[in-house]
């Protein structure tokens, strides 16, 4: 059996297990707030952009698209969505919708270059916001560092110390083949794949972070649920703006829980929500500047932070 066949099955098999978990009632808490798939079509005028010239240039790696890559959805990338559409087993056309993007994804996936068997130590994850890049740890240690696109300046990805709180195998469109739902209390964030991946390496997302669809596959196989990500940036914002109490939940309670862990009162895990726990440590810094300890934290306590 030729590689190429395989690859055809392979998709085909992929495909088939896609529409069966799309047919699947998804909660709109399930979704994140990522970029829709971008439905492309041969039309007159036709369609010119970013979008088309990435179609381009991912089909001419697979050997579809012989055409010049100019950002023209001409008939020359008309035909090549058509081999592709054919090779895949789906319905004649010219058109990228969602089926032929999700075979283009599993088609593009490949054994990632320097694979490395799992790693053997307890797994924990830090994204650097800074650098773009997710980074895998082994007790500890560094272990693999994977290329990722964050969150855009509107949209920024939240920082914190969270935990994978569910894994999910599958096409969704814009988040790719993979998604890794992180502990976040306020929004919809994941770790996950992506439909465009010429995003990879900017600020491009809604807050989640983004892999190439190949490097997630094999992260998902690694980590387990209650695995620990931690998402750090230096540029975090640790300007307050109001009183925090218990029962708040947002990024500034994040910057409060590690501003105490500085100052060498532990707040427990940075997840970003002010509970007992939080509200006893800021109790206990109270008492050790000699204020009443009430366990919220006022404008005057702010500014004694070094948080306002």
């Amino acid at each position: 059996m030729n590689r190429g066949f395989q690859l055809i099955i392979c998709c085909l098999l992929v495909l088939l297990i896609a529409r069966l978990v799309a047919a699947l009632p998804l909660k709109e808490q399930d979704l994140c707030k990522c970029e829709k798939v971008r439905e492309l079509s041969f039309s007159s005028p036709p369609r010119q952009g970013p979008a088309v010239l990435e179609l381009q240039q991912r089909l001419a790696k697979l050997g579809f698209y012989q055409g010049p890559a100019d950002g023209v959805y001409g008939p020359k990338l008309a035909e090549a969505v058509q081999k592709l559409r054919k090779a895949l087993g789906l319905t004649p056309g010219s058109d990228m919708d969602d089926e032929a993007w999700l075979g283009l994804a599993i088609s593009e996936i490949r054994p990632v270059a320097g694979s490395l068997p799992p790693p053997a130590g307890e797994i924990s994850i830090l994204v650097d916001i800074d650098a773009l890049t997710l980074i895998v740890y082994s007790d500890g240690m560094p272990f693999k560092l994977y290329p990722i696109a964050i969150g855009r300046y509107e949209s920024p990805t939240p920082v914190g110390e969270w935990k994978i709180c569910e894994k999910r195998a599958g096409w969704h469109g814009a988040t790719g083949v993979r998604w890794l739902r992180l502990s976040n209390p306020w929004g919809s964030y994941g770790i996950h794949g992506t439909n465009n991946p010429n995003s990879i390496g900017q600020a491009a997302s809604a807050g989640c972070v983004r892999m190439f669809n190949h490097h997630v596959v094999e992260l998902y196989d690694w980590v387990d649920i209650g695995t620990p990500v931690l998402l750090k940036s230096s540029r975090i914002h640790r300007c307050l703006h109001s009183p925090l109490k218990e029962g708040v939940i947002g990024q500034e309670v994040v910057c409060l829980q590690w501003r105490l862990r500085e100052l060498g009162f532990d707040p427990g895990r940075a997840d970003g929500v002010y509970g007992t726990r939080t509200a006893q440590t800021v109790a206990a810094w109270q008492s050790y500047r000699g204020l009443k300890a009430t366990g919220e934290i006022s404008e005057d306590s702010l500014y004694l932070l070094g948080l306002r």
